[in-house]
C-alpha cells in the first residue's frame, strides 16, 4: 500500500476483519524476533567487535591430604627380661635361663660334688653314735649348703646343723630351711658371670661346673634360683654371628668340644648339666679338663687366672700324650668299675719328687700330670700365647721344707683318694677323687652299693 494511502486512512475506523488480520501479523512478528536476533549475531565467536563476556575462573577442588600411616615397627623378639641389665648388676635367675658358652665340662668334677653333697642318712657306720653321724652329715650334706652360699656371694652357712632332723629337712629349693651368713651378692667378686646376648638371653661366661652340679642334685634342678653378676650387655648387637664373633674375640666363649676340636656356636649345648636319655641337651665330657681339676693346688694355683685356663692346661696335657711324653688316661683307668682300690691307690709326691705308689691308678695320672706341668719354665707356652706362669704353675722343689708349696702339693695329692673314716672310726673329710670315683662307679651314696661301707 502507498504511504499516502496509509496516512489517509489512519483516521478511518478499522473493520473487524482488518483488526483480526493485524493481530495475527503482530503475533508472528513477536515469535520471529528471537530467530532474527540469533541470525544477526547471537553467537559472538564470529563478531570481532563483540566484547567478550568475562567469566569467573573455575577452581579445581584441592585433593584432601592423605593421613600419614605410621611405619610398622618390627616386632622385638628379644627376651625383654634382662635388656636393661648393665655390667656389675647382680640378678637372680633360674638355672634353666643360663646358656652355655662352652661345649664340655669335666664330668669327674661334677661327680665329686654329687658324691659329697648326698650324704647317706641311713649309713650304718655311725648308727650307734649320733654325734659322729651328725659330724658326717655336716661334712657331706652340709658342704652342699656351704658351697651354695659361697657361690651366691653369701659366704657360707650361718651355722652347722644342730640335729640330724635339721639336716634331713634342709633343701636348696626351700630357702626357709637353711641360712647363709650374708645377704646374696655380699661378696660380689665370687659370683659367676653372664653376658646379655643379642637375643636378650643370658650366656654363662663362668660357672658351668657349678650350675651343672646344682642342676643335677635332687633338691636343685633347672628352676633353682641362683644369683649371677652381669659382665656385659650385648643386646644391641644385631645378629647372632656378630655376637659370637665378639664373644670369641673377648675370650668369653670356648668353641671346642670334649676332644679339643673346633665347633661352631650352633653346636653348643642348649643347657648346662649332664646329658640324660629322658631330656635333650647337656654338655659333653672333656676328660683332660677333669684331670686338670684334680691337679689344682698341686701343679697350679687357681687364683686370678685368665678365662678357660684349665681348658688350656688340658689342651697341653692332651698334646703331651700325643707327643709320647705322658701315658694316655686309658692306661691309668685299668680298674674294673667295682675295684675302686686300684683307681684310688695312693700316689704320693715324695720329698725327692720320685714317682711312688701305684702306677696305674687315677691318682697316679694326677701325680704324673702334675710333675710334667710343674717342670715347665715360667715363660714356656702352654696354649696359644699363655705361659706356664700366667696359668698359675706351681714350681715343685725337691727337699722342700714343711709349709712350702711343694709340701702343700704333696699333702693335697695324698688326700685325693682318702676315704671318709679316720683310723679311730670317726668321720673325716674325704678326698675329691674318692667321692668322684665312687659316684662314677656306684651312683648316689647308699647302703648296700659299692661305696664300701
Amino acid at each position: 500500500m502507498p504511504a499516502a494511502s496509509v496516512s489517509a486512512s489512519a483516521s478511518a475506523p478499522l473493520s473487524p476483519t482488518t483488526l483480526a488480520r493485524l493481530r495475527r501479523l503482530a503475533l508472528g512478528a513477536t515469535l520471529a524476533l528471537p530467530l532474527v536476533l540469533s541470525a544477526c549475531g547471537g553467537d559472538h565467536d564470529d563478531d570481532e567487535d563483540a566484547t567478550p563476556v568475562a567469566t569467573a575462573p573455575v577452581e579445581t577442588p584441592a585433593t584432601p591430604d592423605t593421613p600419614e600411616t605410621p611405619a610398622e615397627q618390627p616386632e622385638d623378639t628379644r627376651n625383654q627380661a634382662y635388656l636393661t641389665a648393665k655390667a656389675g648388676d647382680i640378678i637372680q635367675v633360674r638355672i634353666e635361663e643360663l646358656h652355655p658358652t662352652q661345649d664340655a665340662i669335666g664330668y669327674d668334677q661334677i661327680y665329686y660334688k654329687l658324691g659329697r653333697w648326698q650324704g647317706d642318712f641311713n649309713r650304718p657306720t655311725w648308727a650307734a653314735n649320733p654325734t659322729n653321724q651328725l659330724d658326717y652329715l655336716n661334712r657331706t650334706v652340709g658342704k652342699k649348703f656351704d658351697d651354695y652360699c659361697e657361690d651366691m656371694g653369701m659366704s657360707e652357712r650361718a651355722a652347722d646343723f644342730a640335729t640330724i632332723a635339721e639336716a634331713q629337712a634342709a633343701r636348696l629349693d626351700d630357702p626357709t630351711t637353711f641360712t647363709c651368713a650374708d645377704a646374696p651378692g655380699t661378696n660380689a667378686d665370687v659370683l659367676k658371670t653372664v653376658v646379655v646376648g643379642w637375643d636378650g638371653n643370658l650366656y654363662l661366661t663362668d660357672g658351668h661346673h657349678t650350675f651343672s652340679s646344682l642342676r643335677e642334685i635332687a633338691d636343685g634342678g633347672p628352676k633353682l634360683p641362683v644369683y649371677v653378676k652381669v659382665d656385659a650387655n650385648y643386646s644391641d648387637i644385631g645378629t647372632a654371628s656378630a655376637f659370637w664373633t665378639r664373644m670369641v674375640d673377648e675370650k668369653k666363649a670356648w668353641l671346642r668340644d670334649g676332644n679339643n676340636q673346633p665347633i661352631t656356636a650352633d653346636q653348643l649345648p642348649t643347657r648346662v648339666g649332664l646329658p640324660h636319655d629322658s631330656e635333650p641337651g647337656g654338655m659333653s665330657e672333656d676328660k683332660y679338663r677333669s684331670l686338670v681339676y684334680f691337679t689344682r693346688d698341686i701343679a697350679y694355683s687357681n687364683g686370678d687366672l685368665p678365662e678357660f685356663a684349665e681348658f688350656q692346661w688340658g689342651d697341653w696335657l692332651r698334646n703331651q700324650v700325643a707327643l709320647g711324653n705322658l701315658q694316655p688316661l686309658t692306661n691309668y683307668r685299668t680298674a674294673a668299675p667295682n675295684t675302686l682300690t686300684q683307681i684310688l691307690a695312693v700316689s704320693t709326691l715324695s720329698s725327692a719328687l720320685a714317682s711312688t705308689g701305684a702306677t696305674d691308678s687315677y691318682a697316679a695320672a694326677v701325680r704324673d700330670a702334675s710333675l710334667k706341668m710343674s717342670a715347665l719354665a715360667d715363660n714356656a707356652v702352654v696354649s696359644g700365647t699363655a705361659t706356664a706362669a700366667q696359668l698359675g704353675r706351681i714350681q715343685l722343689v725337691a727337699g722342700a721344707a714343711s709349709g712350702s708349696p711343694t709340701k702343700t702339693a704333696r699333702d693335697t695329692l695324698e688326700e685325693l683318694p682318702r676315704n671318709d673314716v679316720k683310723s679311730d672310726g670317726s668321720p673325716r673329710g674325704a678326698g675329691k677323687l674318692w667321692f668322684a670315683a665312687n659316684y662314677r662307679s656306684c651312683g648316689k651314696p647308699a647302703t648296700g652299693t659299692c661305696w664300701g661301707y
